[in-house]
């Protein structure tokens, strides 16, 4: 696999594809210490699933801002990444996913637009005060929505993790009934909240495209 990197707008973007047409594109947003691993988790999304596929991870500033609602990002996204995706490589799948507050800005999106068929959200902060209730009110509007948790983030006494337990069983009892019953899962991986991330992130990514796929065909 290799790597482009470009600028998009106002955005650093990392293109990472094999020597495939690529039948989906995932897209996530890039914290500062993700960046070094991406060609790792590529890896690892490959040996999870056939498909050709392509990454697009975008350069996020602060991370932290996706504790609430970010429209700049948000309007990014939809306004200026996705069109050069789809200008790009085609009418194929979009993938959004995300680890902790890029998991939690994945499903938020997820509520807001239609442009992503799947949705994989890794450990999402899902402890953020506004989220619950938003959700109640607003379904996904992707068609397959991915969760996962380490099995020990909620035995911590640390703040907020000891939250991410409930939060995501709550979430993934909600997404069962607004979603078909096949249509979304609930993972638990071996550990606590930062325990093999880029393997997390892999196994979420590879899901959305192993359930997508037979779909299109």
């Amino acid at each position: 696999m290799q790597e482009e990197v470009i600028n998009i707008s106002t955005h650093r973007c990392h293109i990472i594809s094999g020597n495939k047409t690529p039948q989906i594109v995932l897209v996530k947003p890039l914290g500062s210490f993700e960046w070094k691993c991406l060609l790792q988790e590529c890896q690892l999304i490959a040996e999870l699933c056939t498909v050709p596929f392509v990454l697009c991870a975008f350069e996020v500033d602060d991370m932290d801002s996706f504790r609430h609602p970010d429209t700049n990002t948000f309007n990014f996204l939809t306004e200026q990444l996705t069109p050069y995706l789809r200008l790009r490589f085609g009418q194929v799948s979009l993938v959004l996913g995300g680890y902790s507050l890029g998991g939690l800005f994945a499903l938020w999106c997820s509520t807001l637009t239609d442009e992503f068929q799947a949705i994989a959200a890794c450990s999402p902060s899902l402890w953020a005060a506004w989220w619950h209730d938003h959700a109640l009110l607003n379904p996904p509007k992707a068609q397959y929505v991915y969760l996962s948790v380490g099995d020990t983030e909620e035995h911590t006494r640390k703040e907020p993790f000891c939250h991410m337990g409930n939060a995501l069983r709550q979430q993934h009892q909600l997404l069962l009934s607004q979603l078909d019953y096949d249509h979304c899962t609930l993972e638990w991986n071996p550990g606590g909240h930062f325990n093999q991330i880029e393997i997390r992130k892999a196994k979420g990514f590879a899901w959305c495209i192993n359930h997508l796929i037979p779909c299109q065909q």
